[in-house]
């Protein structure tokens, strides 16, 4: 079984291992623990947080450090001890904020202190926003807090993330005010929200976190820098870890710049096709 000892697969998971209803399916859980149980070196790559991935992988026994917030963070995910913390300038951090606040975007701050992680948001929201939180609530995040000055986050926390969410018909022209702001110490990146049509959700990180990036980490951390890559996503986000991989995997349902750069089109996250695929590949189906 080639696959299983010569690579590290690196999945993410939205659009890609979750369906579109953002669960784990029973036959995906079963499946990747399978490829784990015969020695797959298996291990996802998201936006979400660890605190996300416990509660969407529960019961799927992962045994590498996960990739979560694009790669700002690597993570134990049985501890949520941080091997790898990038976070932005508090210049940058500053000066995302004063953008989305122009905006309306609801902004909302994940943050590091040395021993906690946070998730700071305001009253001050809009439907996606609302929605980032709703989710978080319902998993009971414990990141959570409410924060009317996050300025005063800024100051005192390490910023991994700034996120903020806008209507699509604006999306564009507050990116190109973010990226001509923070472009030059931060990646800025945008996707239309899954869970949400019409919202467009735009991030700010440090400008080494990507997933290509948090791969040859990861591949550092854990000895394993001879090592093939294969990476299975579906979005925009994917692509600096399809760079960096040997194989890239995506589902029917990928956005067309993910399609033209992968090796193999499966089947869709509905069913399953990702899980499938590996399976096939490593004979255990």
């Amino acid at each position: 079984m080639p696959l299983l000892d010569t690579a590290m697969v690196v999945c993410d998971l939205d659009g890609t291992l979750l369906r579109s209803d953002a669960s784990l399916s029973p036959f995906a859980r079963d499946g990747l623990n399978r490829l784990i149980d015969e020695g797959m070196h298996l291990t996802v790559a998201s936006a979400r947080s660890v605190h996300a991935m416990r509660a969407l992988l529960d019961g799927v026994r992962m045994r590498l450090p996960v990739i979560e917030l694009n790669g700002a963070l690597i993570t134990e995910i049985g501890t949520g001890d941080h091997v790898v913390v990038r976070a932005l300038e508090s210049s940058a951090a500053f000066a995302a904020l004063s953008v989305l606040d122009a905006h309306g975007a609801g902004p909302v701050l994940t943050t590091w202190d040395g021993r906690r992680d946070r998730v700071h948001f305001t009253t001050t929201t809009n439907a996606a926003s609302e929605w980032f939180v709703a989710e978080k609530r319902a998993y009971g995040d414990p990141r959570l807090v409410l924060t009317e000055d996050l300025a005063a986050a800024v100051e005192h926390e390490e910023v991994v993330l700034v996120t903020g969410f806008v209507a699509d018909a604006v999306a564009d022209a507050v990116l190109a005010h973010l990226v001509a702001d923070v472009g030059d110490v931060a990646t800025v990146t945008s996707a239309r929200h899954i869970y949400r049509t019409g919202w467009t959700e735009i991030q700010i990180q440090h400008a080494d976190a990507d997933k290509g990036q948090a791969v040859t980490d990861l591949l550092e951390l854990t000895g394993m820098q001879s090592t093939k890559v294969l990476a299975c996503g579906d979005h925009l986000n994917d692509l600096p870890m399809f760079a960096v991989a040997h194989e890239t995997i995506v589902p029917a349902n990928a956005h067309q710049a993910a399609i033209a750069a992968a090796t193999t089109l499966v089947a869709s996250n509905d069913d399953d096709g990702v899980v499938r695929w590996l399976l096939e590949r490593a004979h255990l189906r």
